[in-house]
């Protein structure tokens, strides 16, 4: 039984461990942006994006296809229960609608962009 148990939980860790490094080697998460909003100073235009983001050096990028379109240096929070459906963190600056965090779906974390902005509103995604 105690070597049934070891196996169950050298399995799990491998698990865990090898979906990190592929999460960590940029796997992103697809997502359709339903407002244009600016990122970093650049305007990104409605539409489908795929949003990875590197842990190790604190940085969102989102990608079309094979181009990237903006990148902004970013931290992870954590939320208590997973996200049901994506959502964009904006506020509002002149005329335009500035990103300041995602939540992705099914995940139990925001990413939050390096801001200094307090006005933040939230634009649930489908």
């Amino acid at each position: 039984m105690k070597k049934v148990f070891n196996l169950a939980m050298v399995l799990m860790a491998s698990t865990l461990f090898f979906n990190g490094l592929v999460y960590a080697d940029g796997k992103g998460k697809k997502v359709e942006i339903s407002q244009d909003v600016v990122i970093n100073g650049t305007e990104v235009k409605k539409g489908k994006y795929e949003v990875k983001f590197d842990d190790e050096i604190g940085e969102m990028s989102v990608w079309q296809g094979d181009k990237l379109i903006a990148k902004s240096s970013a931290r992870k929070g954590l939320r208590k229960n997973k996200a049901i459906a994506t959502e964009l963190l904006t506020s509002k600056q002149n005329q335009n609608s500035i990103l300041r965090g995602i939540i992705l779906a099914g995940g139990q974390e925001t990413i939050l962009l390096n801001t200094n902005s307090d006005n933040i509103s939230v634009a649930p995604q489908q």
